[in-house]
């Protein structure tokens, strides 16, 4: 992800700094993480940056860029609601977007049990019976396609980038194998219209990833307020730059719509590679 976004501003004409504790992505200038952030900060002295972080820790190194440095990405306020996701769910749910729902006195059926904080689909799983003292979250278990919409929000407007599927292998566990980007669906200006009701809901800004089940309805199931891997694919098939699109949600004025030409499918070995 980083690589890709580091390549995009470099090809809009803008010099990238990103930390490091040693490896190195081939675009860019790499710093070496010594210290705190804050050191990085200092020395990278840049005049923009974007935080791509698992979501519990987004608010903090988005507090850490201070008013020297435009965050091209979600308020501290906005990202922690979204890395709690039990809050973010209810408030969605709230506010009349569809989710999947948050259950506090589990009967009989399925359920999807997932850590109230974390990232990807670590720790998740589908039970028929909630465990006595697990701590994770319960919702509602919903049949459908697994899919997500990226996005990128400025103040004014919302602009949904792609659609894309979900490669996931579901047993009693799920876990995420890749990304089919982007993903044709007949239900695709419904499905843009519920993740562009949650973007607006939260507040969000810049670039989003908002994870869905589609069945009876789009249901919003995470939403990560940070670039997500789906990027990998989008730059490969989009005909604008991310990185401007992500200037612009922060600087100027979005465009109406993006072009999208062809199709790209990667899996997580792929991204190793």
């Amino acid at each position: 992800m980083l690589s890709t976004l580091a390549t995009s501003f470099q090809r809009c004409g803008h010099e990238v700094v990103y930390p490091t504790a040693g490896p190195v992505i081939g675009a860019g200038v790499p710093v070496l993480l010594r210290c705190g952030f804050e050191d990085f900060l200092a020395e990278a002295d840049a005049d923009a940056g974007l935080v791509i972080a698992p979501d519990d820790l987004i608010p903090g190194f988005v507090e850490a860029m201070g008013e020297n440095v435009s965050n091209l990405g979600s308020s501290p306020k906005s990202a922690g609601l979204c890395a709690d996701k039990a809050s973010c769910t209810m408030i969605l749910e709230k506010r009349g977007v569809p989710v999947v729902e948050v259950v506090t006195q589990a009967g009989c059926g399925s359920y999807v049990l997932k850590p109230r904080y974390g990232c990807a689909s670590e720790g998740v799983e589908i039970v028929s019976n909630v465990p006595e003292n697990d701590d994770r979250m319960v919702t509602r278990y919903h049949e459908g396609e697994h899919l997500s919409v990226s996005l990128v929000s400025a103040q004014d407007r919302v602009l949904p980038l792609t659609l894309n599927r979900q490669l996931i292998d579901m047993g009693s566990s799920i876990e995420y194998r890749g990304s089919q980007v982007p993903y044709p669906s007949a239900r695709e200006e419904e499905i843009f219209s519920v993740a562009k009701m949650a973007a607006r809901s939260l507040d969000l800004r810049g670039y989003t990833g908002i994870d869905l089940v589609v069945g009876d309805l789009p249901r919003v199931v995470d939403v990560n307020p940070r670039p997500t891997t789906s990027i990998v694919g989008i730059a490969r098939v989009m005909k604008e730059e991310l990185a401007d699109l992500i200037l612009r949600a922060r600087f100027g004025t979005l465009p109406e719509r993006v072009t999208i030409e062809g199709e790209c499918t990667f899996t997580k070995e792929d991204l190793r590679a």
